[in-house]
This record gives C-alpha cells, structure tokens and sequence, in this order.
C-alpha cells in the first residue's frame, strides 16, 4: 500500500478529530464539571454547618425550657411590691423568736450603684437597715432563718461588735439587707 497525499491528508484528519473534541467538548467540560465540584462541596460544607445548628436548637429548647422552669420557680419566691411590709414583719419575728431585741428596721431609698435588678426591669430591690442586740448564738440561729426564708434577699453590709457593758457572748450588729421583689407596674 502506497501512501500519498491523500492518505496522509485523510490520516491527518482522522488524528485531528480527536484532538479537536478534546479542545471543543472535553475541555470546557472538564472545567465545568469542576466548578460544579467546587458548588457541591461548597453546599455539603453548608448542609453540615447547618445539621449542627439544627442539633444545637433541639439543645436549645431543652435548656429554654428549663430556664422558664427557674424563672417560674425564682418568681414564686419574689412578693409583691405590696408585700414588703410583710416581709420586714418575718424578719421581725424571726428576730424575735431567735431572742434578738430589735433596736431599728427601716427601709432605705434603693442606691443604683448597688443594686442588682435593673431599674427599667419587672423586679427591683429594696434595701433596708436593721440593728439587732443579743446573744451571738441568737443572731447565728437568725441568719440560719433568714437563709431559709421563702424569699430572696441578700446581705449587702454587716457589721458584728460588742456592746460597752454587755455581757459574754452578746452583741450588736448592723445590716443592710434587700429584699428582690416584683413591681407591680404602676411605677
């Protein structure tokens, strides 16, 4: 068989054609199928972020649920802005029945450096002052009770001496205390 120029024409079409398909159709395919790659796992590594989000509001509801619960449970220990008075009687009483003699128990205006509740808030803070006298036994079994209490308060200052001519074991003390409580929304 003799190869002309015909043949080597015919045989040099036959080569280009695959290279041809190569650069027309495989080529800018090739690159297509990447980029489209590329979007795949883009969105994958979407999908991921967002099953992990998912499974954290599951946890989310769970822990919202159980802060309603503590806030049902705080709110039942707060009175009323009405029943303060009530509360100062308790701790009267408490004093009493622990054989403290009361000296003082008076409320104080609420000071906005020290207070806690924020002010634009549904609960607030009153602090009052008291002064007790007696056996330090007493004041311990005193605070024991006042732990105890339904309520919430806090002990913001205590001062703790001995009073000039009492007997061992008596002393007098000073406390400013404050009792959390919710408005009633007249304010």
């Amino acid at each position: 068989m003799k190869f002309g120029t015909r043949e080597i024409i015919f045989a040099a079409l036959l080569a280009t054609i695959p290279v041809a398909a190569w650069w027309f159709a495989f080529r800018p395919n090739n690159a297509r199928n990447r980029e489209l790659i590329k979007q795949i796992e883009a969105r994958q590594g979407k999908l991921r972020e967002l099953n992990k989000a998912t499974a954290t509001i599951g946890d989310l509801k769970t822990e919202i649920a159980s802060l309603e619960e503590a806030i049902r449970f705080f709110r039942s220990k707060l009175p009323s802005e009405k029943e303060i008075d009530k509360v100062l009687q308790e701790v009267w009483r408490l004093a009493e029945a622990n054989r403290l003699t009361t000296k003082s128990i008076r409320t104080l205006r609420p000071e906005s450096e020290a207070t806690l509740a924020n002010p634009e808030g549904p609960y607030a803070e009153q602090p009052f002052s008291m002064q007790l006298e007696g056996p330090f036994t007493g004041f311990y079994g005193f605070l024991l009770a006042l732990e105890r209490q339904p309520r919430i308060m806090r002990i913001q200052e205590m001062n703790v001496e001995k009073p000039a001519r009492a007997e061992e074991g008596c002393i007098r003390t000073n406390c400013k205390v404050s009792v959390f409580f919710e408005r009633s929304g007249k304010e």
